[in-house]
């Protein structure tokens, strides 16, 4: 089988075009992502079958790993790879980040304060520099960028993210003994903070991206290699999965997704190398149906992250403020979860269409 696959590629660039099969998973990966954001938020202690699905398996490995594998991939495939351009994006995801941490913490915190007079709100405010996902994918491109600048080989950024997953999994929980300074190391590694996607547990994800994004270029036959790969890769994940469910050990010893360790992430690697396949063969079977509406989810992919995060901030005040309740049955939070995608949809094409040109050009 790993001479059939060899055989797939060339060696000249010739498949440089878009590739809708990954815009297809990063739709995919938003979609799970609302999916799964509203249950943390609005029902954190949600127990059964359907909750676990959807957020230890649809919003685990087939969200924010493959979001991030994509991230890799985009720049192999970009023309704006030069390294100035690499640190440029990574500060402008450093900056959206931190913006999009006022509307989802500070301002939601604030105007509980002001309903409630409880102190506790505004000491949430401090998660102003929470570490979410696109604080770690502003950290990457800045990495990238030296990566590139020093012409690091493949071979050197896997050994580097190799590494780096595990340090950060030696590292998940060290505290340095202060809350403020726990919050600014949890860039680097899982502390007891606001840290969902610290940069030695994810860096991995983007590597592979990179080196799968180079090779996926020499491609001369996807058809093949997405159905040797996908059946390899699928077989494996699946089995990963099994095992993880059956012995409890479900992402890393420790059970965290968001401090995982290095066997979790070769694993959520190979899965989304088997779901990138799986969109290929869906686009393929279905080529006459127009994906229009997912295709459009991956090209505003981040802007959609954004208002949905904004979104749910504000309902957080509904939901604790005044209903006081954090317990959603399962078709309660699918529908809350539709609702704000059908609105973050809405509302990123009348900003990206409409409001954005008008800012841009005054």
């Amino acid at each position: 089988m790993l001479t059939a696959i060899k055989n797939c590629f060339g060696h000249e660039n010739i498949n440089t075009g878009r590739q809708p099969e990954l815009d297809m998973a990063k739709a995919f990966a938003i979609l799970f992502m609302i999916w799964t954001h509203v249950f943390e938020e609005f029902s954190p202690k949600s127990e059964g079958v359907l909750f676990m699905l959807v957020r230890n398996v649809l919003g685990g490995p087939f969200a924010a790993p493959v979001f991030m594998m994509c991230l890799g991939i985009g720049i192999s495939y970009s023309r704006k790879n030069a390294p100035i351009d690499l640190l440029k994006r990574g500060l402008s995801l450093l900056g959206i980040g931190l913006l999009l941490n006022i509307f989802r913490f500070v301002i939601p915190s604030l105007l509980k304060y002001e309903i409630t007079h409880n102190s506790s709100y505004l000491q949430n405010t401090f998660s102003l520099f929470s570490v979410d996902i696109l604080q770690f994918a502003g950290l990457a491109f800045i990495f990238l960028a030296l990566a590139k600048k020093m012409q690091l080989k493949h071979s050197i950024l896997l050994l580097i993210g190799g590494a780096a997953s595990i340090i950060g999994m030696f590292l998940r929980r060290v505290s340095t003994g202060n809350y403020v300074e726990d919050q600014f190391v949890g860039f680097l590694w899982g502390t007891a903070t606001e840290t969902y996607f610290p940069f030695l547990n994810w860096i991995i994800f983007p590597i592979a991206g990179v080196v799968f994004g180079s090779y996926l270029k020499k491609c001369k036959d996807k058809g093949k290699f997405y159905s040797l790969v996908s059946m390899l890769c699928g077989g494996m994940g699946v089995l990963y999965l099994i095992l993880t469910f059956q012995y409890g050990l479900m992402f890393s010893s420790e059970g965290s997704y968001y401090f995982l360790g290095l066997l979790d992430a070769v694993f959520f690697i190979l899965i989304a190398l088997s779901f990138f396949g799986l969109n290929y063969a869906i686009l393929k079977l279905f080529s006459k149906v127009s994906f229009q509406p997912l295709m459009r989810l991956s090209k505003n992919i981040n802007t959609i992250y954004c208002i949905h995060w904004t979104l749910i901030g504000l309902l957080g005040i509904v939901t604790q403020v005044f209903l006081k309740s954090n317990s959603l049955l399962f078709w309660q939070g699918t529908l809350i979860a539709a609702i704000l995608l059908v609105i973050s949809d809405r509302l990123a094409v009348w900003y990206l269409d409409r409001f954005k040109p008008k800012l841009i050009n005054k």
